[in-house]
């Protein structure tokens, strides 16, 4: 099988990110949409897998998924996730794939020939997802920017356990597949047969023979340990990948506190700048925070300052300005949770 590790690293990477999502909203789309043609048209088969056409070609969408709710003036989203692990920073190419495909499917509808039943056929906004593990190049952060691509950098500390956890079952797998003829489509099946419960369709001898699972195991175990990720919307170009530091508390909290906004402090590590934190003011949960890294243009927008003074300043411009209100949805909840920046009171 001629794949290499550093893909197979994107690939596990892929995987891992659509489970960690999931309570954010993000419903992977799997292969049983081709059982209902007439309801997903725009689904087909082909030898890498799921795929979906768009107005001049198909594209792969292994890793493409749907949001549960839709606002109004907006058609309901489709994500793709895309997740590059390598020592350098994802390009521009990443970002220029990205829009094409984009491009290709948000311009597949002409109603001018179309009658009847054909105009109420559902439509959808297709949105495009880059996670990289060494952030990105500022050309591809441009483009970014102005093609609202969604980019998510995964180099710092926070997220190290899982990227090295992915390193190793890569490395293992690499060492399988070296003497073994399997597709990747096989091995994909099989991990969101463990991790959603999809019925896979696999080669029963090998799957039994117990070598997936002493292979996958470290990773599905680090996944279930890290629980949920939140995709969160601020005011800015960017979205923010919300980490709890407990999942299962977050989800009791809710439970038990009812509401949807919540009014909190937001604070940074010294040792690692870009690196933030927000804490629940009044509701006696010191243990319940959350963690996110700043966007590349915020963070230099706030330290590549020489006076300290003009650090701490521009930090709580950025406080105010860009973060004055987090928005992501919780699937278990059902609802969207809002997380409101307050700004510390001088006189308190």
């Amino acid at each position: 099988m001629t794949i290499s590790i550093s893909a197979l690293r994107g690939f596990l990477l892929e995987e891992a990110l659509s489970k960690l999502l999931e309570n954010s909203g993000y419903t992977l789309i799997d292969r049983q949409v081709l059982n209902y043609p007439d309801r997903y048209p725009e689904f087909v088969s082909r030898g890498n897998g799921l795929n979906i056409k768009g107005r001049g070609g198909t594209h792969q969408a292994d890793v493409l998924g749907q949001f549960p709710i839709s606002i109004p003036f907006n058609y309901p989203v489709r994500l793709f996730v895309e997740a590059k692990f390598r020592g350098q920073k994802t390009g521009i190419d990443v970002v220029r794939s990205g829009i094409g495909i984009l491009t290709d499917l948000n311009a597949n509808y002409q109603t001018i020939d179309l009658s009847g039943d054909e105009l109420l056929i559902q439509r959808f906004s297709y949105q495009y997802a880059i996670f990289s593990t060494s952030g990105f190049s500022e050309n591809a952060i441009k483009l970014a920017i102005a093609y609202k691509i969604t980019l998510i950098d995964l180099s710092g500390n926070e997220y190290i356990d899982l990227l090295e956890t992915i390193d190793i079952v890569a490395r293992r797998l690499y060492r399988f597949l070296e003497r073994r003829e399997i597709i990747l489509d096989e091995i994909r099946q099989y991990i969101r047969f463990r991790l959603f419960g999809e019925r896979p369709r696999y080669d029963e001898q090998l799957i039994y023979s117990g070598y997936f699972d002493d292979i996958l195991e470290p990773l599905f175990n680090k996944i279930d340990e890290y629980g949920d990720l939140y995709l969160a919307s601020v005011n800015s170009p960017f979205s923010i990948l919300i980490k709890p530091s407990s999942s299962r508390g977050f989800k009791e909290f809710i439970r038990e506190y009812k509401e949807s906004t919540f009014e909190v402090s937001i604070s940074w590590y010294y040792d690692e700048p870009n690196f933030w934190r927000i804490s629940l003011d009044y509701y006696n949960q010191s243990e319940l925070e959350f963690t996110f890294y700043l966007p590349e243009l915020i963070k230099n927008y706030i330290f590549n300052r020489q006076n300290s003074s003009d650090v701490l300043v521009n930090a709580l411009n950025a406080k105010e300005q860009f973060f004055e209100s987090m928005v992501f949805y919780m699937r278990s909840a059902e609802k969207f949770i809002t997380f409101k920046y307050r700004a510390p009171n001088v006189f308190e």
